[in-house]
């Protein structure tokens, strides 16, 4: 069975209870000049610092399942990771009292020596696994991370490496790491075609208003982008309209922000993998849903924000992570079409990685097909050929239109 060949951890509240961040240990009586000699070995699970020995007050413990996991990730032939943000002196250290069995040989080893990639260092993690997938020529969708901190899924959002979230301090529990590599089969279900035989069906799916950095992370790139001066309330990715006035509208909208732009085509480079994926139509003024509303988000609150987004839709409704997803949205001053919402598509990075790309149109070509066919691919009668999920209270919010569906 297909496996992902870089599996990456964070450190803190990941691998164990606690943290190794600078401030807190060898801060006791008689500590050590170097951090990390103020760590000792209570037991195979528990480190201590010798400076707060008498209080114990300073300490980190192993998760249950870590040594386990290890061991699972190496003897499946995957390289081991650590991404961390943390200090690194004390995290190596961490790493070299706590051990697992090395598969290749049964015995028992410091899980430091068995780390191939140590990205110790305090900065974006998304620059971390750029520097990973130079290292090991992956391609980033070959790889996955476990992490305690939402916003760190900037890793997905940006670079397209599969992201799952440790909840409530827990740490990565067996249950958990398998619902990751579930995940990311998914992810990699992306890649391989249903149908090897015959040669994959390049369609147009809709149209997307975007700047020249976002053709470019697009086409050449083939990433996505946080961009927290535009309004993207379903979360970070590239947003796609079944009307090419529409398309043109938010093409104006990035230019008056000072930025080239141009309407584009967007076509997906294999239908049949593109109409089997998930994808769900969700009610705009779901209370229990939710979005971003305005600009300026946090990279924390927006990450919990999709990755609750990701859990309520998966709960209310089945539809599991990579997917697609559909809305309707409010009119407002200027958009084409007085007084009428409009449909959007949510491409988010993983699934534009693996299947999207689009062609820039001149203004003129723009024009002409806004005159002459806008609407080519209406977005709410592809429901069934698309598989796309439409829940009852979807369908309840605007009845009329989505009557034109059936």
């Amino acid at each position: 069975m297909a496996f992902p060949k870089v599996v990456a951890f964070d450190t803190d509240w990941t691998l164990w209870q606690n943290v190794t961040t600078n401030g807190v240990w060898g801060k006791g009586p008689g500590a050590a000049p170097k951090l990390e000699d103020n760590m000792y070995r209570v037991d195979p699970f528990t480190i201590g610092d010798v400076s707060s020995v008498l209080d114990n007050k300073v300490s980190i413990k192993v998760f249950g399942d870590i040594s386990r996991i290890i061991n699972d990730v190496l003897k499946n032939g995957a390289q081991l990771a650590i991404v961390a943000r943390t200090n690194k002196a004390l995290s190596d250290r961490a790493l070299y009292y706590f051990n697992t069995i090395n598969p290749a040989d049964d015995k028992e080893w410091s899980i430091i020596h068995l780390v191939k990639y140590d990205e110790v260092v305090d900065e974006s993690k998304t620059t971390q696994f750029r520097r990973i997938i130079g290292y090991s020529q992956s391609d980033p969708m070959d790889m996955i991370h476990f992490e305690d901190e939402a916003f760190n899924n900037c890793v997905r959002i940006e670079a397209a490496v599969t992201f799952k979230l440790c909840l409530d301090k827990q740490g990565v529990t067996w249950d958990l790491y398998q619902e990751g590599i579930s995940h990311w089969h998914r992810v990699k279900n992306l890649t391989i075609r249903s149908n090897p035989s015959d040669p994959p069906q390049r369609k147009l799916i809709g149209y997307s208003g975007l700047s020249t950095d976002w053709i470019k992370r697009v086409n050449v790139l083939k990433e996505g982008m946080i961009d927290t001066e535009f309004g993207y309330r379903w979360g970070y990715c590239l947003y796609v309209t079944d009307d090419i006035k529409i398309a043109r509208f938010f093409r104006d909208w990035e230019i008056r922000l000072g930025r080239e732009s141009y309407v584009n085509e967007v076509w997906v480079n294999d239908y049949a993998t593109w109409a089997n994926l998930n994808k769900v139509w969700v009610r705009e003024n779901a209370g229990d849903l939710p979005q971003m509303n305005s600009t300026g988000w946090s990279l924390e609150a927006s990450g919990q924000n999709q990755e609750a987004r990701d859990r309520t839709i998966e709960s209310k409704w089945g539809v599991k992570t990579p997917y697609v997803m559909f809305s309707r949205h409010y009119w407002f001053q200027d958009v084409p079409h007085p007084k009428q919402r409009f449909s959007e598509m949510m491409v988010y990075t993983q699934i534009q990685r693996a299947l999207v790309d689009v062609v820039t149109l001149s203004n003129a070509r723009t024009d002409e097909l806004a005159e002459t066919n806008p609407t080519p691919v209406p977005f709410h009668q592809q429901i069934k050929e698309w598989n796309i999920t439409l829940p009852q209270e979807t369908r309840e919010e605007e009845p009329t239109f989505f009557n034109q569906s059936i």
